[in-house]
């Protein structure tokens, strides 16, 4: 009896090491994204002509939009009570099916990840690398740290008419989908309606060349468009002034191995647009990075906190300025 005491108190006590742990490394997640928050007051984010305030909601399937309270940008971080708090917010995370799986109403946002067809042989993963740990983790992160009322993440075919309920779409590793031509028709009128294509977690000049050839059945003769740290895309919620190579879980738990993939032309992130004839970004990529894996392991002790906050604010900019353009 007494032994079964004791192995029953040290699995208790193993539980609650876990969770603490979980608590410490989102701590330090969210003390990145809320460096100076202390003594910097939040204030309601003013619209300006790059990038309007979110006072509405685009309503899906509809163009409409409905009021809701103006969305809160911070300079440049949060509130310190998300610090304070985040031992709650922990808890969010670990037990977030209780709250994404919610039937959504139409007027709010939902993270959209875009199934594709297409794949390398004999490799399990393509587009849905990094699901849904990544699509959950970001989705509660929204709920919790902007005004965006949000849903839980969902999933789409690149073929689907359900595209055209979303703004944004994402799509991970794209250098593997082969498109067939229900997929480029739908695309290449989601892309005229106005929706913005997300891609992420693509690396070197082969897998850039290779997803290029695939957006130029979708809109021939396009070039992708360098973008600089003075383009909306990186002030609309937080202010980015650095682009950050995100590596994978693994990599970035060998600090003796090379930190890039692909060779030397993976070595330099970078982000790339392509615009519509309004100037709107139609497409983004975001090069030589792997967003997915820094929210996918933003739980994770050992993987660097940095690159979670990071790919959060990139994700965050990305959906604020498919929203307000």
């Amino acid at each position: 009896m007494m032994r079964t005491i004791v192995v029953v108190r040290f699995f208790r006590l193993l539980g609650l090491v876990f969770v603490l742990r979980k608590i410490m490394t989102l701590s330090e997640v969210l003390a990145i994204l809320v460096p100076s928050a202390i003594g910097i007051p939040s204030h309601t984010w003013e619209g300006n002509t790059d990038c309007l305030c979110l006072s509405g909601q685009i309503m899906a399937g509809s163009g409409q939009r409905r009021q809701m309270r103006p969305i809160k940008r911070r300079a440049p971080g949060l509130a310190l009570v998300a610090v304070v708090v985040s031992a709650s917010f922990t808890w969010l995370i670990l037990a977030a099916d209780s709250h994404l799986n919610d039937q959504p109403r139409a007027t709010q946002f939902q993270f959209v990840r875009m199934e594709y067809p297409g794949g390398i042989p004999e490799y399990l993963k393509n587009w849905y690398t990094d699901y849904p740990a990544m699509d959950k983790h970001l989705t509660v992160l929204l709920q919790r740290l902007t005004g965006i009322d949000t849903a839980g993440p969902t999933l789409v075919n690149s073929a689907s008419p359900g595209i055209f309920n979303y703004p944004l779409i994402y799509s991970v590793e794209p250098e593997q989908m082969v498109l067939g031509p229900s997929d480029i028709t739908n695309l290449r009128e989601y892309l005229a309606r106005g929706g913005l294509w997300f891609a992420d977690d693509f690396h070197g000049d082969e897998e850039f060349a290779q997803f290029l050839a695939q957006i130029r059945r979708v809109l021939p003769g396009v070039s992708p468009v360098e973008l600089d740290l003075s383009h909306p895309l990186f002030h609309c919620f937080y202010d980015i002034d650095k682009i950050i190579q995100v590596t994978n879980d693994s990599i970035a738990k060998c600090p003796e191995c090379e930190q890039w993939e692909n060779g030397p032309s993976g070595k330099i992130p970078k982000v790339f647009a392509i615009f519509d004839k309004h100037g709107r970004i139609n497409i983004l990529m975001a090069w030589n990075t792997d967003l997915g894996d820094g929210l996918e392991w933003a739980d994770d002790p050992l993987y660097p906190a940095g690159y979670s906050a990071y790919s959060f604010k990139f994700l965050t900019n990305a959906i604020v300025y498919t929203l307000t353009h």
